[in-house]
């Protein structure tokens, strides 16, 4: 996993188109290939004993139905696996066009649960099936049995990773935060700064913005997501047009949590 900061946690996905044209007997199903528009609301959710449940929007933006498979995926050894804990649902669904439809999930936590963070991956897949029967008309009626059909539009989505933190009883880690570190000769940054935590501590979510000491202007923000195997990442400050060097002082605020609320826990300033 490489260091950068991610702050759009939605970009939109390369469409594989896959089409399909089977013969079989007097039935043709001949394929089209149709690019699908789909998306999530979010790819990350947290769970713990205060909000035990959670949703976000399947999405699509095709003008037919998309129908949508959410199954869970592996996970490395060394992450707890979380899969006995977590209930979701629909696994399976339709959305009508330009329409979204609810993922709903519950961390439902046996008595004897062991403190400590678990993971949940699941995967979203969508397909688009375009059903269009030609059932022909009296005057074919004699080349009918020979050339009706049966037409399947099928386009196909690259799988949507959607990733679950269940907490319980743990509390999120709290960075630590290097000073910054300019690179003058970088042509898209002016520098960052290095946050770290624990190798043994939980995943940290939690939001991150890039503050102007003396403006308060807002350079960028978003979401910092440090997963159980990284310990730490760059927050990069971003050039602006015209930019060519710093004119104030800039400050890192954190929030252990995504969306922020309050002030923020951290700040530390150039």
């Amino acid at each position: 996993m490489d260091d950068r900061l991610i702050y759009l946690t939605n970009r939109p996905a390369k469409s594989i188109v896959a089409s399909i044209s089977i013969l079989f007997g007097l039935i043709f199903l001949a394929g089209t290939a149709r690019a699908i528009s789909v998306s999530i609301t979010d790819n990350v959710v947290v769970l713990d004993e205060s909000s035990r449940s959670a949703a976000i929007q399947l999405l699509s933006m095709t003008p037919s139905p998309v129908e949508f498979e959410v199954r869970a995926t592996e996970l490395p050894p060394e992450v707890q696996d979380g899969r006995e804990l977590l209930r979701w649902a629909p696994e399976r669904t339709v959305v009508p066009a330009n329409r979204g439809r609810p993922l709903r999930m519950v961390f439902r936590p046996p008595a004897d649960l062991s403190a400590g963070e678990y993971v949940v991956r699941l995967a979203v897949q969508s397909r688009e099936v375009d059903y269009e029967p030609d059932f022909g008309n009296d005057d074919d009626a004699a080349t009918e049995d020979g050339e009706n059909r049966l037409q399947i539009g099928v386009a196909i989505q690259p799988v949507l990773p959607v990733t679950i933190y269940i907490r319980h009883k743990v509390e999120s880690p709290k960075l630590v935060v290097n000073t910054f570190q300019p690179t003058p000769e970088a042509q898209e940054t002016h520098g960052y700064f290095n946050v770290s935590k624990r190798p043994e501590a939980i995943s940290y979510i939690g939001e991150v913005a890039l503050v102007g000491e003396v403006s308060n202007t807002v350079y960028t923000s978003g979401r910092l997501r440090m997963g159980q195997t990284v310990n730490e990442k760059r927050v990069r400050v971003p050039r602006r047009d015209g930019d060519e060097q710093l004119t104030e002082a800039i400050c890192l605020h954190l929030w252990p949590q995504f969306p922020a609320e309050g002030e923020p826990e951290q700040k530390v300033c150039q």
